[in-house]
C-alpha cells in the first residue's frame, strides 16, 4: 500500500504505522465523516481460509464489543480483493514500550491502574462472550489521557462458535503470556485470559515476564507447564502481599484455581484506594510462596506519554457510527436516575462516555453532554418533562452556558458550536471553526464567545456572529479557556504544557505561566480572579497568583492525569476530576479535603453549584453525579 491510496472511495492513507508479514496498519482520513481513523489492510491476495477466518473475526468481534477499554471497529470492506478493517484511531503508546523504558518495573500506582483498568475490559469482553487469547503488553495500549485499550482481537473466539480458530499441529498466542492449557492445545476459556493477564502484571511490575525471554519454544513450554516463577515481591521489595498473591493466583496452573475479571477488578479497586478492606484470599487457595509484607502503593504521578492524542477521536467515531442525531433532554426528578441499589448521586445516564458538565448561573438546570450527541439537562427545582434540540452530528466535548443562562453553547470535533436558546430549547445560531473544539467560555458580559480551536483561542463577537480576533502563541492543541470574572482576561491551557494569559480588550498575550510537566487539560478562575487553577496530566493541580504569575507547590494526590478543575462559588473549595475520583482541596489551606468515589471511569469534568451545596461530576462511565457537599 501506498500513502495517498484510497479504499472505498472515502479512506485515504496517510502514514504507514505498522506492518508484519501479512498486514499493514495506516493512519487514514475518513472523507465521509471527516475524521481520522486506522485502517488494517490485509495485505495477501490469495489469503488461506485460516487468515481470512481470522481477518474477518476481528472485524465482527470489535464491531460487537462496547467499552471503553476495547477498540472500536467502524467499518470492513475490500480493495482490490484485499479485506481491510477500520479502527478507531489510538495515539499514545502500548504497554511494551513503557515496560522497556522502566526495566525495573512501572510505580505501583501506575500498575495498579492499569491492571484495573484491564480487568474491567476483560470482564466485558468476557460478559459478552469473547475470550481474546493473545492477551499481552503490546496488545494494550495506553492513550495519552489515561485510558488503556485492549487491541488485536485477531485470534479470539466466542463462547458459541462451533469451531475454534486452530490449525493442525500448531497453537496460536504469544509465548511469554500463553497459559498452560494453550500450550497442551487444549481448548480454552475466561481464565487463559486472566493467566495472560497476571503475566502482564508480573511484567509490569518487574520489568520482565514470568519466565526469561530468549529461550526457544519447548523450554518455554516446559516452564510454564512445570515451573512457578519467581514472586513479585521477592524481584520487587516494595511490591504488597496481596498484590503478589494475586499475582500468583492469576499464574495458576490449573484454570479454576485463577480468579476471574470482575473479582481481580474488585482487589485491585481495593488496593489502589488505602481506606477500603483488602478481600480475603480465595478460600481454599494455599500460598505458592512464602510473603513478605510490603508497603500500600503511595500516590505517585503517572509518567507522561511521549505521542499526541488525536483530538477525541473516540468521541468522533462514536458520532459517526449512530448517524446524524443530536438531541438535549431536560429529565425529570425521576426520569433516568439511579444506579447500583441505594445509590441517588446518579441522575443522568449517557449511552458513552460524558465530556462536560456545567450548572446554569441561577443553580437550577445541570447539563452534561458526550460521546452520544446528547446534552441532558437535569431541573434542580421541579419536574418538567424533556424535549428536543436540533440535529448537530457530532459528539459533544465542551458545554457553557451564558452568564444570565439564557444561551447554552455546545461544542465537539466536528469544527462547530451550537448555541441554543435554553428557554426555547432549540438552537438560535451556529458558529464553523477550523478545527475540533474541546473548550467554550462565554465572557461575563455575554458578548464574546471563547473557543479552543486547536492550536489558536478564537474570539467570537456574538452580536455580529463572526470572529473577533484569534490568539496565537501556543505550540500545540488547546485544551481549555477560561475568562476572569471581570472579563479582562482570557486564560487557556494547552498540550504544550504552558498556561496562558491573553489581555482580552487588547487582543494579546499578557503572560505564559510555566511549570506543569505535561498538557494542561483545565484552567479556572476563582470567584474574585485572584487566582487561577490548573490540572494537568502530570497529574497535579497548580494554583496561580495572577497579579504575580507565580504558582504555589502543585497540589498532588491523583494518580491519574487532571482532566477537569473547578472552584466552589464562596473560592474556598477547589474540586477536580482525574482517575475515577473526584478531588477537593482547601484553597486557603492547600489541604485535602474530602475525595468522592463511586465512578467506574475516569472523571472528564466536575462542575459546582452556585450555591455551593452540589458538586456534579461527568465521566466515562456514562454518568453524571451529583454530591452534597459534607462539609461547611
Amino acid at each position: 500500500m501506498r500513502a495517498g491510496e484510497e479504499l472505498a472511495g472515502r479512506y485515504r492513507l496517510e502514514a504507514e504505522l505498522g506492518h508484519g508479514g501479512t498486514g499493514e496498519v495506516w493512519r487514514a482520513h475518513d472523507s465521509a465523516l471527516g475524521r481520522d481513523v486506522a485502517v488494517k489492510v490485509l495485505l495477501e491476495f490469495d489469503a488461506s481460509e485460516e487468515l481470512l477466518g481470522r481477518f474477518r473475526r476481528e472485524a465482527e468481534i470489535g464491531a460487537r464489543l462496547r467499552h471503553p477499554g476495547l477498540t472500536v471497529v467502524h467499518d470492513t470492506g475490500r480493495h482490490e480483493k484485499r479485506l481491510f478493517i477500520v479502527m478507531e484511531l489510538l495515539e499514545g503508546e502500548d504497554l511494551a514500550r513503557r515496560i522497556a523504558a522502566h526495566p525495573g518495573g512501572l510505580p505501583l500506582p501506575e500498575v495498579l491502574d492499569l491492571g484495573l483498568q484491564a480487568a474491567e475490559a476483560l470482564a466485558a469482553a468476557h460478559a459478552q462472550g469473547v475470550v481474546h487469547r493473545d492477551l499481552k503488553p503490546a496488545n494494550l495500549f495506553l492513550l495519552t489521557e489515561g485510558r488503556l485499550k485492549i487491541c488485536d482481537f485477531g485470534i479470539a473466539r466466542t463462547a458459541d462458535a462451533t469451531a475454534a480458530l486452530t490449525a493442525t499441529g500448531r497453537v496460536f498466542g504469544t509465548p511469554a503470556y500463553m497459559a498452560p492449557e494453550q500450550w497442551r492445545g487444549e481448548q480454552v476459556d475466561a481464565s487463559c485470559d486472566m493467566y495472560a493477564l497476571g503475566g502482564t502484571l508480573y511484567a509490569l511490575l518487574t520489568g520482565t515476564p514470568p519466565f526469561p525471554l530468549g529461550e526457544n519454544a519447548w523450554v518455554l513450554m516446559r516452564l510454564h507447564l512445570d515451573e512457578t516463577p519467581a514472586a513479585t515481591d521477592t524481584v520487587r521489595a516494595d511490591v504488597p502481599a496481596p498484590l503478589a498473591e494475586l499475582v500468583d493466583e492469576l499464574l495458576s496452573k490449573e484454570p479454576g484455581d485463577r480468579p476471574d475479571a470482575p473479582a481481580v477488578a474488585e482487589r485491585l479497586r481495593a488496593l489502589l484506594d488505602p481506606g477500603a478492606p483488602l478481600p480475603p484470599p480465595r478460600p481454599g487457595r494455599p500460598a505458592l510462596l512464602g510473603r513478605r509484607a510490603g508497603p500500600r502503593p503511595a500516590s505517585a504521578g503517572r509518567p507522561a506519554v511521549t505521542r499526541r492524542n488525536l483530538l477525541l477521536g473516540g468521541l468522533a467515531a462514536a458520532a459517526g457510527v449512530a448517524g446524524g442525531t443530536y438531541t438535549v433532554r431536560l429529565l425529570t426528578k425521576d426520569e433516568n436516575r439511579g444506579g447500583p441499589a441505594g445509590d441517588r448521586s446518579v441522575v443522568a445516564r449517557h449511552t458513552d462516555a460524558v465530556q462536560s458538565v456545567v450548572f446554569s448561573p441561577d443553580g437550577r438546570f445541570l447539563a452534561s453532554g458526550g460521546g452520544d450527541r446528547e446534552v441532558r439537562m437535569w431541573d434542580m427545582t421541579a419536574d418538567s418533562g424533556s424535549a428536543s434540540f436540533p440535529t448537530r452530528g457530532a459528539a459533544v466535548t465542551c458545554l457553557a452556558f451564558s452568564d444570565d443562562g439564557t444561551v447554552l453553547a455546545s461544542a465537539g470535533p466536528d469544527r462547530s458550536i451550537t448555541l441554543s436558546d435554553v428557554g426555547r430549547r432549540s438552537a438560535k445560531a451556529q458558529l464553523w471553526t477550523s478545527a475540533g473544539v474541546m473548550s467554550v467560555a462565554f465572557s461575563p458580559d455575554g458578548t464574546l464567545l471563547a473557543d479552543a480551536d486547536d492550536r489558536v483561542v478564537r474570539l467570537w463577537d456574538l452580536a455580529a456572529g463572526t470572529a473577533a480576533a484569534v490568539l496565537r502563541g501556543h505550540t500545540a492543541a488547546v485544551r481549555s479557556v477560561a475568562f476572569s470574572p471581570d472579563g479582562g482576561t482570557l486564560a487557556s491551557g494547552g498540550e504544550d504544557g504552558v498556561v496562558r494569559l491573553w489581555d482580552v480588550a487588547g487582543r494579546s498575550a499578557a503572560a505564559t505561566l510555566t511549570g506543569h510537566t505535561a498538557h494542561v487539560a483545565s484552567v479556572a478562575f476563582s470567584p474574585d480572579g485572584k487566582t487561577l487553577a490548573s490540572g494537568s496530566g502530570d497529574t497535579t493541580v497548580r494554583l496561580w497568583d495572577v497579579a504575580r504569575r507565580t504558582a504555589a507547590a502543585p497540589l498532588t494526590g491523583s494518580n491519574s492525569p487532571v482532566r477537569s478543575v473547578a472552584f466552589s462559588q464562596d473560592g474556598n473549595y477547589l474540586a477536580s476530576g482525574g482517575g475515577r475520583t473526584v478531588r477537593l482541596w482547601e484553597v486557603v489551606t492547600r489541604s485535602a479535603a474530602p475525595n468522592f468515589n463511586g465512578h467506574t471511569g475516569a472523571v472528564t469534568s466536575v462542575a459546582f453549584s452556585p450555591d455551593g451545596l452540589h458538586l456534579a461530576s461527568g465521566s466515562e462511565d456514562a454518568t453524571v453525579r451529583v454530591w452534597r457537599r459534607p462539609f461547611p
